[in-house]
């Protein structure tokens, strides 16, 4: 692990704040100016505040002038990124998966202005003037099933994600070949809350899960998280969780695990200056050891975290996982 990476929720929060009230050089005459649309709350200590948090550091490097809209719908991104287009922005950013669509509409049609996506992985037709962020989360969230595999006690690991991205699907099937290699009589049962910040839905699918004998539930939603870790702490029974993109021990000490940590300065920085240099395209593979890393993890037996700790460096490594976005694999 990369210390240097383990940003906890407060200090996300902190960086955010410190942020919105810097103000960096000038930019030099003739740099883009860059719009960012985030799907969620920049200060949701989570998946939009890392984005945030990544394209402040870009601006302070690169001083260039950066706006940004949060909250916005997947049905309102398009008029939004037209509207910054419109206004003369010239780098368009979309923080998150659920954006690949609309960059794809609207790059051939604006081929003087350079669009920055995420997505599951490299897309050979893109056109010239896309850049393409490559999130790998599948290879992150082995590790995670390793841990569930191993630290649970009734065979039971509930998993709770919002939209069902390609992503999701690939991280549902990687889980499930760990808990095969770490503990062949361990179960995963999925559920998808069709938002990524509802927490009354991902408490509401969390609650289910735990019901039907889960003691460890992986999460994959944002603000949804809040929810499924209210049903952890007032399960009956002892329940434990893991999370993602941030550390979020502080929240629940007595049942959070790990969360696999996303940080986004590296990329955002890189493809901006690359940009600024003229390379209108391109892609950025964004996974373990490449922008997520894992944070400490707790409330399990230090041979477990020892375990887990070593899976995710072989994952590092290069070990070997199979991508499947298109199905979810039946044990």
């Amino acid at each position: 692990m990369v210390p240097s990476l383990v940003l906890s929720t407060r200090l996300i929060v902190a960086l955010a704040l410190i942020a919105v009230a810097f103000v960096p050089a000038g930019a030099a005459p003739g740099d883009p100016r860059v719009a960012v649309i985030f799907p969620g709350p920049i200060q949701d200590a989570d998946f939009n505040a890392v984005g945030y948090v990544g394209i402040q550091e870009a601006k302070a490097q690169l001083g260039l002038e950066i706006g940004f809209s949060e909250s916005v719908a997947v049905a309102d991104a398009e008029r939004v990124a037209r509207e910054y287009i419109a206004s003369g922005h010239r780098v368009v950013a979309f923080h998150g998966g659920q954006f690949v669509t609309v960059a794809r509409k609207l790059a051939p049609q604006f081929a003087d202005v350079t669009f920055v996506m995420q997505s599951t992985g490299p897309i050979a037709d893109l056109p010239p003037n896309v850049w393409n962020i490559g999130r790998k989360w599948h290879r992150g969230f082995y590790p995670l099933g390793a841990l569930a595999a191993l630290a649970t006690k009734t065979n039971k690991v509930g998993f709770v994600a919002g939209i069902r991205l390609p992503d999701f699907i690939a991280v549902i099937n990687a889980i499930q070949q760990a808990l095969r290699e770490y503990n062949p009589r361990a179960s995963l049962v999925y559920g998808f809350t069709g938002d990524q910040n509802d927490g009354v839905k991902a408490r509401q699918v969390a609650e289910s899960q735990i019901a039907g004998g889960a003691d460890f539930i992986i999460i994959a939603v944002n603000l949804g998280a809040y929810g499924v870790i209210e049903a952890a702490q007032a399960a009956k029974s002892p329940v434990l969780v893991s999370t993602f993109t941030t550390d979020k021990y502080q929240m629940a000490p007595k049942v959070m695990t790990a969360s696999l940590l996303a940080d986004f300065r590296k990329p955002y920085v890189e493809i901006l200056r690359r940009i600024v240099k003229g390379e209108r395209g391109g892609y950025y593979e964004f996974a373990p050891g490449s922008g997520m890393d894992l944070s400490p993890i707790r409330n399990v037996s230090g041979d477990v975290a020892t375990k887990v700790t070593a899976v995710f460096r072989e994952v590092v490594g290069g070990k070997p996982l199979p991508e499947i976005m298109d199905r979810i694999v039946t044990p």
